[in-house]
């Protein structure tokens, strides 16, 4: 399983504003763990962070994104099909809590 460690950002304030979302919601470590993990089966070779960034009032606090590798979106239409396959694994199998977090592949 992903270690959610792994996904924290490298710059340092980045960090903290992650930290302190997982403090206040600590359900999410499970979530984020399976969730990456998950992740790399469906797009091998990827990287995976964890973001605050909020765009809009209504985004969930976190972002998960998950940056697919180059050479897996050559084929536009079998990553479309693995997005959707990806994002209704999440919703059927870990009850995707889209009100705390945004899981981006991206």
């Amino acid at each position: 399983m992903v270690a959610v460690a792994n996904l924290l950002p490298d710059n340092p304030e980045e960090e903290a504003s992650v930290l302190a979302v997982l403090r206040e919601h600590p359900e999410l470590r499970t979530f984020i763990q399976q969730a990456s993990t998950k992740a790399l089966e469906f797009f091998p070779g990827a990287s995976i962070q964890l973001d605050t960034a909020r765009y809009d009032e209504w985004d969930p606090p976190l972002t998960m994104n998950v940056f697919v590798r180059d050479d897996q979106r050559d084929d536009q239409d079998d990553m479309v099909q693995r997005r959707l396959d990806y994002v209704r694994w999440l919703r059927d199998h870990l009850a995707y809590p889209e009100d705390m977090i945004f899981v981006f592949p991206r």
